[in-house]
C-alpha cells in the first residue's frame, strides 16, 4: 500500500513536471524577439505600411558618401527590397500614407518641401512648399476620412501645413504653435491634433477648425519628440530624458517608463496591446505592456533605431538609421552593417 501511494504521488509529480515543461515553449514563443534584419536603403528614416498591397515603404534620403533619395518598397515577409521610386531632387525623411487614395506624402527637410507620390503608378505627383522664405518640414499626419494632410514645420514659432489631398496642393498654415513642434497624433476626433512641443517640454491640443491651441500641458519628460494615441491615452517619447510617458487626453500623467537614451520613435499595437519605443542612442527598441506598463523586452535592433510601424498581425518593423559623421580625408570609411536597416520583431 505504501508503495502504491508512493507511485501515485510520483506519477502526479511527473505529470505536473511534464505539464510545466510543455508550457515552456508557449511562453518562449510569446516573448518578443528579433526575427530578422536586412538592408532597407540609403539614409533611411521612416516607414508606412500600405494596407492595400501589404508592402512596407521606407524613406531614404541618401548619405554624404552616397547622395540621392528614394522611396523603397520592402516585402514584409523576407524584408527584401523589391522596388524603389527615385526622389533624388527632394530626398525624403518623414512619411505618411492615405490608404484610401494610395498616396504617400514625404517631408523633404533639406529642400523645405513636401512631395506626393502615387503608389499605384509609382510616380511623383507633385512637390510643393508653403510659399514662405524658410521652413523645416518634419512629420506627416494624414486624415484619410477628410483627405487632409498635416505637416509639422519645426521652428520658433512652429506651424503646421495643411494640404488638400484632393488636389495635392498647399492649403493654409496653422501658425504660432510654440517652439519646436515635432510629433503629431489624433486621439479619436480628427478636429484636434495633439502635438509635442520640444522647446517647452509640453503637449499642445490644436483645434484644426479654429486654428488655435486649446490647451497645453507638461509631457512628463524632457524634449518630447513623438506622440501616438490609442484613443484614450497619449504615449510620448522624451528624447533627452530617455523616457516614455503615458498621459490621458486631458494631460494627467499616468506613468513614466525609462526606455533608453534618445527615445524617439513610438508606436502602439492594438492587437497585442503593446507600446514600442525606439531609442536612438542605445540602439535598442523597448517593448512595453500597455496594461501593466511592464517592460517585456529591450531588443538590440540596429545602430540608431528611429521609427516603428506595426502591421495588422501585431508584427513590428523598426527603421534603423546608420551612424553619421563626415568622411575624413586619409581615414578609412567606416562601414556600419547595423545601420540603414529594417528589423522585424515577432
Amino acid at each position: 500500500m505504501v508503495t502504491n501511494k508512493f507511485f501515485k504521488k510520483s506519477n502526479r509529480t511527473n505529470l505536473l513536471l511534464l505539464a510545466g515543461l510543455a508550457a515552456l515553449p508557449a511562453l518562449q514563443v510569446s516573448a518578443q524577439q528579433v526575427e530578422k534584419s536586412a538592408p532597407a536603403g540609403r539614409g533611411v528614416y521612416e516607414a508606412v505600411i500600405n494596407q492595400q498591397d501589404g508592402f512596407l515603404y521606407v524613406t531614404g534620403a541618401g548619405s554624404r558618401t552616397s547622395p540621392g533619395g528614394a522611396l523603397y518598397k520592402i516585402d514584409r515577409a523576407d524584408l527584401s527590397i523589391v522596388d524603389s521610386i527615385r526622389l533624388a531632387e527632394n530626398p525624403p525623411f518623414g512619411i505618411g500614407i492615405n490608404n484610401k487614395t494610395q498616396t504617400v506624402y514625404t517631408t523633404n527637410t533639406r529642400t523645405n518641401s513636401v512631395s506626393a507620390v502615387d503608389l499605384k503608378s509609382g510616380k511623383l505627383i507633385a512637390t510643393f512648399n508653403h510659399g514662405g522664405e524658410k521652413s523645416h518640414t518634419r512629420e506627416v499626419l494624414v486624415d484619410e476620412d477628410n483627405n487632409v494632410v498635416y505637416v509639422s514645420d519645426v521652428g520658433d514659432p512652429s506651424s503646421i501645413w495643411v494640404i488638400d489631398g484632393k488636389t495635392n496642393t498647399f492649403s493654409h498654415l496653422i501658425e504660432n504653435l510654440g517652439k519646436t513642434l515635432t510629433g503629431m497624433a489624433f486621439a479619436g476626433s480628427k478636429d484636434k491634433i495633439y502635438a509635442t512641443i520640444m522647446g517647452t517640454n509640453s503637449v499642445a491640443i490644436i483645434n484644426t477648425k479654429t486654428k488655435n491651441i486649446e490647451k497645453t500641458f507638461p509631457s512628463g519628460g524632457e524634449s518630447p519628440v513623438n506622440i501616438i494615441s490609442d484613443g484614450k491615452r497619449l504615449f510620448v517619447t522624451n528624447q533627452k530624458s530617455g523616457t516614455l510617458t503615458v498621459l490621458d487626453t486631458d494631460g494627467t500623467l499616468l506613468k513614466t517608463i525609462e526606455t533608453g537614451a534618445g527615445a524617439i520613435g513610438v508606436a502602439y499595437d492594438p492587437v497585442k496591446n503593446r507600446i514600442y519605443s525606439a531609442n536612438r542612442q542605445t540602439g535598442t527598441t523597448t517593448v512595453i505592456d500597455a496594461n501593466s506598463y511592464e517592460i517585456l523586452a529591450d531588443l538590440q535592433t540596429g545602430s540608431h533605431p528611429n521609427h516603428v510601424k506595426i502591421d495588422a498581425e501585431g508584427i513590428a518593423y523598426v527603421i534603423n538609421k546608420t551612424k553619421g559623421g563626415r568622411p575624413v580625408e586619409g581615414q578609412p570609411v567606416v562601414v556600419d552593417n547595423n545601420g540603414d536597416t529594417v528589423t522585424k520583431i515577432n
